[in-house]
């Protein structure tokens, strides 16, 4: 038997004028160590329809359906300088795992600059250290050293799912001056219309595949961009006010494919056991 699970993300529109909003709306967010923002969106499926029957999902297929891709513009501000920051660019990952992964998982994950416990290791940006840290560990589902694992197994066990995608702006031949972002080069584009074609430059389906067997599956979606901000990235981002800056992330619909089974009593209970990092 088949089954779907299923679940929805918001869009997401930060701009300076709904900044303040957002930062004390979002769950959880930060400065990466080279410069961007990130933030989080979780949501849960609940799985006790099949816990009740001892039946456990067997991962076939993520889909992640959008009606457009993620927007930006901005005029690359860091630090109060502009034209200093990053080329623009926005990378959303959509996880699936069978344990909630803590906010300081996700910050090694990311590479937060404003979690002084991640050590400044990261999994997805890499700019700092090239070596992988622990994804989901026995203490607080952190490796707060980062490094190499002590095994190859843990890393992404309990990710049974995911979808990473990078998009960067696209500026098709022309420079930054065409588009007005330099003083005195021109009024630049109409707040109406302006924005960035984007590139989608990474695309890659990761995750361990195994058998979904706790109560929840857990879904987070990570997202992180560039914006014009106004101090460095070793604090969390404060927004530049005067560039018309924005970041815009279209609302999903995601999917689990999975095929329902009934495994044997021992079969099950090495897979609970999987599934809930005993």
């Amino acid at each position: 038997m088949n089954s779907n699970a299923m679940i929805k993300t918001h869009g997401w529109q930060l701009n300076n004028t709904v900044f303040a909003t957002f930062i004390a709306g979002v769950e959880h967010y930060g400065s990466t160590t080279d410069g961007r923002i990130f933030w989080i969106e979780r949501n849960d499926v609940d799985l006790a329809g099949i816990q009740i029957k001892d039946e456990v999902l067997i991962p076939r297929q993520q889909i992640v359906q959008e009606s457009y891709q993620p927007r930006i513009f901005g005029a690359r501000v860091y630090d109060n300088n502009p034209l200093t920051g990053q080329v623009p660019n926005i990378e959303v990952h959509d996880i699936f795992s069978t344990v909630k992964l803590s906010e300081n998982t996700i910050d090694l994950m990311v590479g937060s600059a404003t979690n002084l416990q991640t050590n400044d290791n990261n999994y997805f940006g890499l700019p700092v250290s090239m070596e992988p840290t622990e994804l989901i560990g026995t203490t607080d589902q952190t490796n707060f050293g980062g490094g190499l694992l002590d095994t190859d197994f843990r890393d992404t066990e309990q990710v049974v799912a995911c979808r990473s995608r990078k998009w960067i702006a696209d500026l098709g031949g022309f420079l930054e001056r065409d588009f007005g972002l330099y003083t005195g080069s021109g009024a630049g584009m109409a707040p109406q219309v302006a924005q960035f074609p984007m590139r989608n430059i990474f695309d890659s389906s990761w995750g361990s595949g195994d058998a979904v067997a706790s109560n929840y599956l857990h879904h987070v979606r990570i997202m992180i961009s560039t914006m014009d901000r106004t101090n460095d990235y070793n604090v969390l981002p404060e927004s530049f006010t005067s560039s018309g800056w924005f970041i815009a992330i279209p609302p999903s619909i995601q999917y689990l494919t999975a095929d329902v089974t009934k495994p044997s009593f021992l079969e099950q209970m090495t897979m609970i056991r999987r599934s809930r990092a005993i």
